[in-house]
Parts: structure tokens; C-alpha cells; sequence
């Protein structure tokens, strides 16, 4: 079952990468290419810190996460839409990253990575969560959508109650949860553009 869940996870993650491609391919879609590509480095390392302590075969949803991510990236060039904005949570992010890599290379714990990874990935997903309420038209509400659904199965296919095999499964569900309210939260349109509708 757990297998299962994780197979049916990842591939649902995907096809929900696969979702903003398609939109940023359209024009439909400008992602900021800095939090896309940590978003791909970032569970890269925190799935092979899972594998290092011998969480299973729920690494896979994580590892799909990094993947998906990658493939908006290489999209973004592709149809020449997207930005390269470097600004401190940026840097926040990058520097969480190359500190996990290392602190996993010099402690050999894969729980520092994990959680070093956890503050990483959150600092890049800030400017997208801003971006996301302040221009959600620039978003892929879909993709969004199908993701949230992708981390349910992620967090449904572990299979041990511990810290290495939960944290990030569960700081994926919580980030792909908020992305989807702010998508997804009804708006109050100004005054002016009621009365010119009108």
C-alpha cells in the first residue's frame, strides 16, 4: 500500500510540474528561476539525506519534488519567460543549502540536512508566496492544486513515525497547502474597477 501511495504520489507531483510547464510555455506562467531552482536543489538533498537514513520508499515523493521543478527551470529558458531576482531570501536559501551539503559531509548526520534543508526550501518559497497573493494571475493555479494532492500521498506512503521520514513530507504538505489558499482566496476587487465594469 505504501509503495503504492508513493508511486501514485510522485507521479501526481509531476504531472503537476508538468501543469506549469505547460502554462509557462502558453505565456500563461512567469516563475522567479532562483526559487524554482532551489525548489529542484533543495529536496534533491533532503530526499538523499531520507535515503541515508533508510526512510524508503516515500524518498521517491521528495525526490519527484526536486524533478518537477528542474523541468519548470529548463521550461523558463525554453520559452524565455522568467527572472533571475536575487534578493535575501534568495540568499538565505542557497546559503541553508550549500550549509547542508556540508554539514552532512562533515557530521555524516542526515538529520541536520534535513532540517537545514527544511529552512532552505521555506526561505525560497517566501518570494513565491508573496509573488502568489500579490499576482496570482503570474501563477499556475492548477499546478498548485496538483501538487497539494501529490504531498497528501507523499505523507500517506510513510511508512516509520520518525523525524527523518515525516519532516519534510509534512513542511511539503504545509507549503503546498498555503500556496493554495493564497491561489485560491477570493480577492476583493477595488471600487474603481467594480464602477468601470459596471
Amino acid at each position: 500500500m505504501h509503495t503504492a501511495l508513493a508511486i501514485a504520489g510522485s507521479i501526481v507531483n509531476f504531472a503537476g510540474g508538468l501543469s506549469y510547464v505547460r502554462a509557462i510555455l502558453r505565456g500563461e506562467a512567469t516563475p522567479n528561476r532562483v526559487t524554482w531552482f532551489l525548489w529542484a536543489l533543495v529536496p534533491l538533498i533532503a530526499g538523499a539525506a531520507q535515503l541515508r537514513s533508510g526512510v524508503g520508499i516515500s524518498t521517491l515523493v521528495v525526490m519527484s519534488v526536486g524533478v518537477s521543478p528542474a523541468c519548470v527551470v529548463i521550461a523558463s529558458f525554453v520559452a524565455g519567460k522568467g527572472a533571475w531576482k536575487l534578493g535575501p531570501f534568495d540568499y538565505a536559501c542557497g546559503a541553508c543549502s550549500l550549509a547542508a551539503l556540508a554539514l552532512w559531509a562533515v557530521t555524516g548526520d542526515p538529520v541536520t540536512a534535513i532540517v537545514l534543508s527544511i529552512l532552505g526550501d521555506a526561505a525560497a518559497a517566501l518570494p513565491t508566496l508573496r509573488k502568489a497573493w500579490l499576482a496570482p494571475e503570474t501563477e499556475d493555479r492548477p499546478a498548485y492544486l496538483i501538487a497539494l494532492a501529490g504531498m497528501i500521498l507523499g505523507i500517506l506512503s510513510v511508512r516509520e513515525a520518525t523525524f527523518s521520514a515525516y519532516a519534510f513530507n509534512a513542511y511539503l504538505l504545509a507549503v503546498s497547502a498555503a500556496l493554495v489558499l493564497i491561489l485560491y482566496w477570493p480577492r476583493r476587487r477595488p471600487l474603481a474597477d467594480t464602477v468601470s465594469a459596471e
